[in-house]
């Protein structure tokens, strides 16, 4: 007895892949909430700033302990400012973004005026100061004249 001959029969392939991918035809997608990525990022860099005062202020030990508490919370302190950088140009940039795309001009105006408040509330201690904010002008040692 003869086999019987084979068939090839056709396979109907499904494609998992999007049809943007698969096809030449552009499906279109929704835009970005720029005003939103701007004013949560906003949001975060403020955040970011009171992560790392409430850092700083657990730091602070008794007098005559050294800098030894500070020192462990370095790396916090680090962290928190770099978050607060990187959500601050983040947010910077959403903000742009937002109004030149016209997608949340509302709320991109306020992060950016978010934003500048940081600023100024950074920027404003450093100016009034002058060379080094750290030193202070009239402690009693620089009075009499001696330090100690």
């Amino acid at each position: 007895m003869a086999p019987a001959p084979i068939h090839a029969v056709p396979i109907q392939m499904t494609s998992v892949l999007p049809m943007s991918l698969t096809s030449s035809a552009r499906v279109p997608r929704r835009p970005w909430p720029w005003g939103a990525c701007a004013l949560g990022l906003a949001v975060f860099a403020w955040a970011a700033l009171g992560a790392g005062l409430m850092v700083f202020l657990s730091a602070i030990g008794m007098p005559g302990d050294g800098n030894y508490a500070l020192a462990s919370k370095q790396w916090l302190l680090m962290l928190a400012m770099a978050v607060l950088a990187l959500s601050a140009l983040g947010s910077g940039v959403a903000s742009v973004l937002a109004w030149r795309t016209q997608r949340g001009r509302g709320m991109a105006a306020v992060a950016a005026l978010l934003l500048a408040l940081l600023g100024l509330l950074i920027a404003v201690p450093l100016l009034v100061q002058g060379a080094d904010p750290v030193v202070a002008n009239d402690t009693i040692w620089q009075a009499a004249g001696s330090r100690g």
